[in-house]
């Protein structure tokens, strides 16, 4: 968890959970075991079975109720492109500007531009290297592309609503010159991909080339306004996108928000490593399904790959304006089937207070048209950004792979590859989400509840599971395992703000710098390793006649300490704890049994467990006090 720098004269105090990064001031900074997992845990036929209601639904957002009044058809032949409208017969584009008919009474027109520079001074915003399809009226309007082009598209639409269908369409950008789509509207742009098509879109940008960069779009699909992205099928099988980032920005920029619907197969690999992230938006990101794999290998120091993330704000420095959507800067995952492979951040809702411009008396504050302020926003009382997180449903699977590090101060280079991470609250409502992470697997700069779902949040560097808020943690339901074994790390990390559990099933293995649990309303147990046993075996509570009430087998390494809760274990009941026990039948995830085995065998460690109505947590006498309180470590310490 990042929190202030202190200096120590004389002596240096480890304070709960903290940890000093390897930085290029001291590289000696990181204390720590070299104990990692080699095998995180095996799951048999756990299905989770949590459902909780999908969030920011926006009726204008959905793209059955997208109604076109006139649709432009362009097929791609290699360097010959025709264009028509329905019902009209095919135009061949040329250099020379051509009108295809009207739309609600106003032309639409398509040209081939191989114009390599923007005209700044003369404020003209026309480079393509491609074809531009201008429609300056305000009537919806679908666009079909077919076929295989080298160039970009360039869709010239600001005033209206757009639908962009990908027909068997295979895009490549030219010679670097910009993104292989590119989209003015202010409003929505839908991105449609029909059952059993195979479309690619391919950036052949590459940062720092030579001059051919004429445009600084910030994603390979670039947008002003609203991306949505979505499947046109029966339900049999999706159609697929591919969108490849040679190695410039961002692979999906959008400067409103983006949003995934059911339907699709979207790959996104930012492949080069001087790429950056997925996806990136100014104010949401809303996943509601679809198959989807982010994948970012880019390693530029302080700015290395992320899958998605949320700035809350934009701040121009050539005009020192900023622009924001108050109460935004959020990402919210309803559904779909999410896997990511990043060397920094999974998920990250990224703004933060102490880094925005929006109170800066050099920048004027812009007003932003985002659809979010007159539909999920509305009424919102907030002044600045909101950068939370919530899980609604899903399978999300994220690895990070990146070594952390960070400076000395907040505007020191720094990589934090944490799996899921909002810089304000973070929910987890339902889903069955994976984190293997070298960073934080999840972490807050607010609290974090967890009211269902089934997580595990494995960190092999840093805490599985930490919040900076005031409220800590508050699990309420949900099967966890969580495992940050790595000193001075741990399972569970809120500082000394409360750490309480209400309901649900879990384990957390970490070291004896654990956040102590409050007392909640169901029973829970912190224990040392020489009383749960070791690698590989398994470890059991059971009732005076030998039923179990909670089941776990330990992985490849075992930490210092567990904390673990069922609604099993019930208050004014005497327990046993068990270890290396031998198990028959039962349900597991990520080896903690959800539906209990049979037991037998193993070596009665503690026989006096038990928990009161009054103090909800049993203390194993062998473990330590925890989390101290003391100054924070000497080093710069996790944030």
């Amino acid at each position: 968890m990042k929190k202030s720098l202190f200096y120590s004269i004389s002596f240096l105090l480890f304070a709960g959970c903290s940890t000093a990064y390897n930085t290029p001031f001291n590289n000696n900074q990181k204390n720590e075991t070299t104990a990692k997992i080699t095998d995180d845990g095996s799951t048999t036929n756990y299905v989770d079975e949590t459902t909780a209601a999908a969030s920011a639904v926006i009726e204008e957002d959905l793209y059955e109720n997208f109604e076109a009044d006139g649709i432009v058809y362009v097929n791609f032949d290699q360097n010959i492109v025709t264009a028509y409208l329905e019902d009209k017969a095919p135009i061949t584009i040329t250099d020379s500007e051509t009108s295809l008919g009207k739309i609600a009474d106003t032309k639409v027109t398509a040209v081939l531009t191989s114009n390599t520079l923007e005209d700044t001074a003369n404020n003209i915003d026309e480079a393509s290297d491609g074809i531009i399809l201008q429609y300056k009226g305000t009537g919806k309007i679908k666009y079909i592309l077919s076929g295989t082009y080298t160039g970009t598209v360039f869709i010239k639409n600001k005033k209206t609503d757009a639908a962009v269908v990908l027909n068997n369409a295979n895009i490549t950008s030219s010679n670097g010159a910009g993104p292989v789509l590119r989209f003015s509207s202010e409003l929505r742009t839908f991105i449609v991909v029909p059952e059993g098509t195979s479309n690619s879109l391919t950036d052949s940008r590459n940062l720092n080339q030579s001059a051919t960069m004429y445009d600084d779009k910030k994603g390979s699909v670039y947008s002003k306004g609203t991306l949505i992205f979505t499947g046109e099928s029966t339900g049999q099988t999706n159609g697929e996108l591919t969108i490849i980032n040679s190695g410039y920005k961002h692979a999906v920029y959008s400067k409103d928000y983006v949003r995934i619907a059911d339907g699709i197969n979207l790959n996104i690999n930012v492949k080069g490593t001087n790429g950056r992230d997925c996806i990136r938006a100014l104010n949401a990101v809303i996943i509601d399904g679809g198959n989807i794999n982010l994948t970012g290998k880019g390693t530029i120091e302080d700015d290395e790959s992320n899958g998605i993330r949320v700035d809350g704000e934009d701040a121009d420095e050539d005009d020192m304006t900023v622009e924001y959507t108050a109460g935004a800067g959020f990402v919210i995952i309803n559904g779909g089937n999410l896997t990511i492979n990043t060397v920094a951040k999974g998920i990250t809702a990224h703004w933060k207070s102490t880094k925005s411009v929006i109170d800066d008396s050099e920048y004027t504050a812009t007003a932003n048209n985002s659809l979010l302020c007159s539909n999920y926003l509305l009424g919102t009382s907030a002044t600045k950004p909101n950068p939370f997180v919530e899980i609604n449903g899903g399978i999300i699977n994220i690895t990070t792979t990146g070594e952390p590090y960070e400076g000395r101060t907040d505007d020191d280079p720094s990589c934090s590859p944490e799996g899921i991470e909002a810089k304000a609250n973070l929910t987890i409502n339902a889903g069955t989400i994976t984190l293997q992470c070298t960073d934080d697997a999840l972490n807050a700069g607010g609290n974090i509840t967890i009211n269902g779902g089934a997580l595990y949040a494995y960190s092999s560097q840093n805490d599985a599971i930490d919040s900076n808020g005031s409220s800590g943690i508050t699990i309420n339901g949900g099967v966890i395992v969580a495992i940050g074994i790595n000193t001075p790390e741990c399972a569970f990390d809120c500082d000394q703000n409360p750490f309480t559990i209400n309901g649900g099933l879990l384990v957390g293995l970490g070291t004896s710098n654990y956040t102590v649990p409050k007392s909640g309303k169901q029973s829970s147990g912190v224990l040392a390793s020489s009383n749960y046993g070791n690698a590989n075996t398994t470890m059991a509570i059971v009732d005076s006649n030998s039923t179990p009430v909670f089941v776990y087998t330990l992985p490849s390494a075992t930490g210092e300490v567990m904390v673990l809760s069922s609604p099993a274990i019930k208050t004014n009941t005497t327990y046993t704890v068990m270890k290396n026990i031998s198990v028959s039948g039962g349900i597991k995830f990520h080896n903690l049994y959800t539906t209990l085995p049979e037991v037998s065998g193993g070596t009665s460690t503690i026989s006096s467990f038990s928990t009161s109505s009054s103090n909800t947590v049993y203390t194993d006498s062998s473990v330590s006090s925890g989390f101290r309180d003391g100054p924070d470590d000497f080093n710069i310490t996790r944030r």
